[in-house]
């Protein structure tokens, strides 16, 4: 199940009163000043998907051992844009409140299993005990299926979406009145 979450917006009310000064700074100041965040998660979905594991042994068909569990968890995917990449700022020649932007595309950020979630239904240890490297290969097939079903979904186009919101609300408040997305 797919829980679509908006990354706190907490840092940019922080950067908001450092920002004031924007329009005085050159293109590469502020494409520095951008870049130093990293990153910009901008879209996160919670998902709980249901694992099971099961393994029996037998010698010459008698059953020797058998274990199985059945377990839910909670997956993390956040996508947003890679600051790293680079970043184009250009201020418009005749207009001083005017900027061009190009950002990095957006991407997945983060796919991560909240082990603090796990939430087990059953469990049969039967000759061998389960160990953590018994569901651990499941746990990254079900990371791999939730981060399909949530490029399918359109995260990244939702992702880039929010980010540029997100900018486009800082710039505005530091002073520019115009924010354009793409080279002059």
């Amino acid at each position: 199940m797919r829980r679509p979450i908006l990354v706190p917006l907490s840092l940019f009310v922080l950067l908001i009163p450092a920002c004031t000064r924007f329009p005085s700074l050159s293109p590469e100041e502020l494409s520095t000043r951008i870049r130093t965040i990293l990153e910009l998660p901008s879209v996160e979905y919670r998902y709980r998907e249901i694992v099971y594991v099961g393994e029996q042994k037998s010698f010459l068909f008698i059953p020797t051992a058998n274990k199985e569990v059945l377990f839910s968890v909670e997956i993390r995917v956040q996508a947003g844009i890679d600051l790293q990449q680079p970043v184009t700022i250009k201020r418009d020649g005749r207009n001083p409140r005017k900027i061009h932007i190009n950002l990095p595309p957006p991407a997945v950020l983060l796919v991560d299993v909240d082990e603090s979630t796990i939430q087990q239904y059953f469990v049969v240890e039967q000759g061998s005990r389960i160990l953590r490297m018994d569901y651990s290969k499941e746990l990254e097939s079900a990371k791999q299926r939730v981060l399909l079903d949530a490029q399918k979904r359109g995260i990244l186009l939702e992702a880039e979406r929010q980010a540029r919101t997100l900018i486009e609300k800082i710039l505005q408040t530091a002073g520019f009145e115009e924010v354009v997305w793409g080279a002059p």
